[in-house]
């Protein structure tokens, strides 16, 4: 890149670290193998019992990386707003890389060059790869459906009320590969009231009050799916699955206030969240006691 201009945002990558100091190292490893190498990126240890994620950065040698460890442990969204606070003070631009995914080489490069084009873009949605343990190809169901629901057309912009209610359609893009233009952000940025659902929530709230995100048909991010992930706890223990039924009637009636109506029924209907709660009560009848199964069951039929 050659040196910067208003044409130019600067992007910096903040790392949420929790555990797993492996998948760390990869995460570092695929930013720095960027064909783009005008960026910066932060590591945000928050206060976690696996000590190391300092040493990790001091042995990269890459300058354009650092890392601080928050001194309390500020939870989920409280460390992505974290992450956002720290990188919006060096870069327009910031996505929040999650510590267990990698980038492909291309991921920098797609990011600056979508929000070139789309400046008043809110944010950036690219496609993605999705990977388990050891980096194999390692796609569910639920990821076929998430590409089937993809904009045919590329690059797709959604606002407004038809944009939202696609969005409640069901959330098909993955939120870690994302770019922010923190600037146009609302505030709160991540509402600490969730422990999942503070993506479905963010997003709403962007084209609830102007915002746009834009979707880009770069496959430039690899999302690993594994058993310690937070996702994979927070739908075992019936969370995910309870915020998404909350976050769904707030978004209704946010929208319904608006005149929002395609997106006010949407929300209404969450045709994907009740698959997903007919999906969970199919699985706990064989893996867990049937109260949990009647749990989600009962979230699924909710109104």
């Amino acid at each position: 890149m050659t040196a910067e201009t208003p044409e130019t945002p600067r992007i910096c990558i903040a790392l949420p670290f929790f555990s797993n100091l492996g998948y760390l190292e990869s995460a570092l490893r695929s930013l720095i193998e960027q064909t783009d190498r005008d960026w910066t990126a932060i590591v945000v240890d928050d206060a976690s019992p696996e000590l190391g994620a300092e040493d990790v950065v001091a042995r990269l040698g890459d300058r354009r990386i650092r890392a601080l460890r928050n001194e309390s442990n500020l939870g989920l969204s409280g460390n992505f707003n974290r992450c956002l606070e720290l990188a919006a003070a060096e870069a327009e631009l910031v996505a929040v890389l999650h510590a267990d995914d990698e980038l492909e080489p291309g991921y920098v490069a797609a990011m600056r060059r979508a929000h070139i084009s789309f400046p008043a873009a809110t944010c950036v949605a690219p496609r993605v790869s999705v990977i388990g343990h050891s980096g194999e190809s390692n796609r569910t169901l639920g990821d076929s459906v998430k590409q089937l629901m993809w904009p045919r057309t590329l690059p797709a912009t959604f606002v407004g009320d038809q944009g939202l209610a696609r969005l409640m359609h069901g959330l098909f893009f993955y939120h870690p590969a994302v770019s922010f233009r923190v600037e146009l952000l609302p505030a709160p940025r991540f509402d600490e009231r969730w422990r999942q659902v503070m993506d479905v929530d963010l997003y709403s709230r962007i084209l609830l009050e102007g915002g746009s995100i834009v979707f880009v048909s770069d496959r430039v991010y690899r999302y690993r799916r594994h058993d310690a992930t937070m996702t994979a706890q927070n739908s075992r223990s019936l969370v995910r699955l309870a915020e998404e039924v909350i976050v769904s009637r707030e978004v209704s009636a946010a929208a319904q206030r608006k005149g929002w109506t395609h997106a006010a029924s949407a929300a209404r209907l969450r045709l994907t969240v009740r698959l997903h709660g007919l999906v969970q009560a199919a699985s706990l009848v064989v893996r867990r006691p049937i109260s949990l199964a009647w749990e989600a069951i009962r979230h699924a039929a909710s109104r």
